[in-house]
């Protein structure tokens, strides 16, 4: 199975979201047939405490529900449908629960980016069940730690996450610091393994400045960008030194990698 390692990683953002529905078992398994190295993908609570895939707090864009996510039992979420927002083909597509996405990939040849989206700031002790939950299930699936990278958007919850199982995990963050939506005390550099270097309103373009790549490095972590499928900015990401792809378009990304000859 893969581990990480100094190979250019090409990741399927929410499985897939150009071709089919985002975070469906549909785009899963296109992740898959396209042979991506990682599968990047999000992680609520219901109401009733169990684990389902959804990038969103609010179920409008993406279901033909509406309100939190947390608000709604599993059983209230699973009727829902998932693809039709999207296509009326995917109208029986259904938002996955955690067991069902593992059912499915525990045993592929991939990596995994698993983003913890219930924060301590909106839901108190539920993100830190969250967290406990979902290791609980990669131990249940076989999942070896070498192959999971937990990412998320609270600077506190990464830093629960290294506190507590050290290294055992690679740690997802944000670059600039200041996009997190929540601060913690230390070092954050720290707290994370991987930055991803995001546009910001004083530097809106989808590749940061070399210099906040070569800050970063200097820290020892690896800078990685979310990426449409242009030419020009996987490029020059690459000359500044990413290391890792998270991209919606799987097949015109893998396309371009395989131009720039690193996959």
């Amino acid at each position: 199975m893969k581990q990480f390692s100094d190979k250019i990683i090409l990741s399927g953002h929410r499985g897939e979201r150009t071709v089919v529905p985002e975070n469906t078992m549909a785009a899963f398994r296109y992740a898959l047939e396209c042979g991506v190295d990682m599968i990047e993908t999000d992680f609520h609570l219901s109401k009733d405490g169990r684990l389902v895939l959804i990038h969103d707090h609010t179920l409008e864009r993406t279901t033909d529900g509406a309100g939190f996510v947390r608000d709604h039992t599993l059983e209230e979420l699973r009727a829902l449908s998932a693809g039709v927002k999207f296509s009326e083909d995917y109208r029986g597509e259904r938002i996955p629960t955690a067991e069902e996405f593992f059912a499915l990939t525990a045993d592929k040849d991939i990596l995994f980016n698993l983003e913890f989206k219930v924060y301590p700031a909106d839901e108190g002790d539920r993100a830190f069940e969250q967290v406990e939950k979902l290791v609980a299930m990669l131990k249940d699936y076989g999942i070896a730690d070498g192959r999971v990278m937990f990412n998320s958007w609270s600077a506190v919850l990464l830093r629960y996450v290294r506190e507590r199982y050290g290294n055992r995990f690679q740690l997802h963050g944000y670059y600039p610091f200041s996009l997190f939506n929540d601060r913690c005390e230390g070092d954050l550099f720290s707290y994370v393994d991987w930055a991803c270097l995001f546009p910001t309103e004083e530097s809106p373009a989808r590749v940061r400045p070399r210099g906040d790549y070569e800050a970063v490095k200097e820290r020892g972590v690896k800078p990685c960008n979310y990426m449409p499928a242009v030419y020009t900015d996987y490029a020059r990401a690459l000359e500044y030194g990413t290391r890792m792809f998270t991209v919606d378009d799987i097949k015109t990304s893998d396309c371009i990698l395989r131009a720039l000859g690193v996959r």
